[in-house]
């Protein structure tokens, strides 16, 4: 019968304990600037003897360090009794900076370090417990409020957690609540001084320097928070900076920090490339007037190696380290167009000739080798424009202001481009050769039905089939004739292999050719009256002048 009312009295309080665990929401929604309220949450942990905490509550860049972890009202720490049957408490801090531990009392533990509190709740545990084992461990940081002020967005307080940052204050006070405190935002944020944040605790004032904490990770220059913080963020004075140039990560201009090193400073700039020169180190210092001060030639390994002092910067300095260059660099070709193997090949700084890259692509019976170019230079270009090079075309014809207006709009110009004049065929036969260089493009296009291109002023621009023997005004009928506003005297034709403008009158259409068709010049009714009263204002000039001559003459003449 004992043994029934014990089983019955076991089952009895794990239903009860199953019962409050299905009560639990795993939710906690309450919010305040991202923070959670942990009032709902420090209920539930009452009847969780491992609660499961949700991973949205804290973002920790790193795990608490309970030597330097300040307690303080609010925060939430597990009690552990490792006794049979094992005992569990969740306390939290009160607002007298005490925790109430069940069966044993209430001892102040506010203001000590994580590890301190700890030390102090387990020897007072012991005292009651003695045989057994017991652990603490900070299950949630508390909440509270600092006071932002200086050059931010938006003074004020500001709710933070224990576990939040000097720059984690600074982000909130820089939240905008409207589009004109975004675009004002915008125009602050580049002006707010990084590096000389001042957080005053109580009756102390620290520095706080947001580019060496990333720089190093030192927790002295983007401390955590504590209640009664007031931080006060400071315009960044442009007078006030140091520059560094060459082999670092991040070159460019910082804020000035009295006191400031040469390590400090490429530490903020990412430190230094691999290829930098850093027994070379330069400083350049200039006086009031811009003028060369001082120059100095530091010897950075040795700083580095801890053989030399570190240098004392001064305001305006400028370093510069420079970088060992190296002629063993990524040099490479590039071949495309009908040949069996295109794509990227490496060559040689010099020394790579054309006959050996062409020895290797693999041209074939498709390959229109007598059409085939290099490009030079580090411009992309596509080949699949290449029938339409406007820089090619304009290169050797002179254009009217108004004609080349036109003439731009019809091609639309390609961007800059350098071709290397040379003969392919010339190439393939070993009588001639081409030393290559980094970047060069080579281009071998598909045997083509022969064709001429037409454009311009006709109706149907584009290409036709060519035809031997015929001339161009065979191929702008085939094109669709003559537009209204076609310029029908002045046709030019472009030969394909070296884009010289010939007249189409004195010269054979071959394959390949381009025939442009100029257009006429609109003009306004009041240009024609302006150019009429200006001839008439000319001649009128010129005609009293020659009357004044006369005159003047024969009035000689007559003495």
């Amino acid at each position: 019968m004992k043994k029934f009312l014990l089983l019955l009295i076991i089952f009895i309080l794990k239903f009860n304990l199953f019962a409050q665990l299905l009560e639990i929401k795993p939710e906690v929604t309450k919010k305040e600037l991202g923070v959670k309220f942990f009032d709902e949450f420090f209920k539930q942990s009452q009847n969780l003897q491992y609660p499961l905490l949700d991973p949205s509550l804290f973002s920790l860049e790193k795990p608490i360090d309970s030597e330097t972890y300040i307690i303080g009202p609010g925060d939430v720490l597990s009690v552990n009794i490792w006794s049979s049957p094992p005992l569990n408490f969740m306390v939290q801090v009160t607002v007298e900076g005490t925790v109430i531990v069940p069966t044993v009392g209430e001892f102040k533990v506010s203001g000590l370090t994580l590890s301190e509190a700890k030390k102090v709740m387990i020897q007072k545990i012991k005292s009651k417990y003695i045989a057994s084992e017991i652990t603490t461990t900070l299950i949630a940081p508390r909440s509270f409020n600092v006071i932002v002020t200086g050059y931010v967005l938006n003074e004020g307080k500001y709710k933070v957690r224990s576990i939040d940052r000097v720059s984690d204050a600074i982000l909130f006070a820089f939240l905008p609540s409207d589009s004109l405190q975004l675009t004002r935002r915008n125009t602050m944020i580049d002006s707010v001084s990084l590096r000389k944040i001042l957080l005053k605790r109580g009756d102390k004032i620290f520095k706080v320097d947001l580019h060496k904490y990333l720089a190093t990770g030192e927790d002295k220059y983007n401390p955590y928070l504590l209640e009664g913080d007031w931080i006060v963020v400071q315009r960044r004075d442009p007078s006030s900076f140091v520059a560094i140039y060459g082999g670092v990560n991040k070159p460019g201009v910082y804020e000035f920090v009295q006191g400031d090193k040469l390590t400090d400073i490429i530490k903020i700039a990412g430190g230094v490339i691999e290829s930098a020169d850093v027994e070379n180190v330069e400083i350049v210092r200039l006086d009031e007037n811009g003028e060369l001060k001082e120059r100095l030639s530091v010897n950075l390994s040795n700083i580095l190696n801890g053989k030399g002092d570190d240098v004392t910067l001064e305001n305006n300095d400028r370093i510069f380290i420079p970088e060992k260059r190296t002629l063993k660099q990524n040099y490479t070709i590039t071949v495309m167009g009908e040949v069996k193997y295109p794509g990227v090949y490496p060559i040689s700084r010099n020394g790579t000739m054309l006959s050996e890259i062409l020895g290797k692509v693999g041209i074939n019976s498709f390959s229109d080798v007598e059409n085939a170019y290099i490009v030079r230079g580090l411009t992309p270009f596509d080949p699949q424009r290449e029938h339409i090079l406007g820089y090619l075309f304009l290169k050797n014809f002179a254009f009217s202001r108004e004609d080349s207006l036109n003439f731009s709009q019809e091609l639309s110009l390609l961007d800059s481009v350098k071709f290397v004049a040379i003969d392919f065929i010339k190439i393939i036969s070993g009588t001639a050769d081409l030393e290559l260089q980094d970047g060069d493009f080579i281009y071998i296009p598909r045997k083509q039905i022969p064709m001429v291109y037409v454009f311009g002023q006709v109706s149907n621009p584009g290409f036709v089939a060519y035809k031997e023997g015929k001339d161009y005004r065979y191929y702008i009928s085939q094109a669709g004739g003559f537009s209204q506003l076609a310029r029908r005297g002045e046709v030019k034709v472009i030969k394909r292999k070296t884009y010289v403008w010939y007249d189409a009158d004195d010269t054979k259409i071959e394959p390949g050719d381009f025939i442009f068709v100029p257009k006429k010049v609109v003009r306004e009714p009041i240009y024609y009256w302006n150019v009429f009263k200006d001839v008439i204002l000319t001649v009128g000039a010129v005609a009293s002048t020659v009357a004044t001559i006369i005159l003047i003459y024969n009035q000689l003449k007559a003495k």
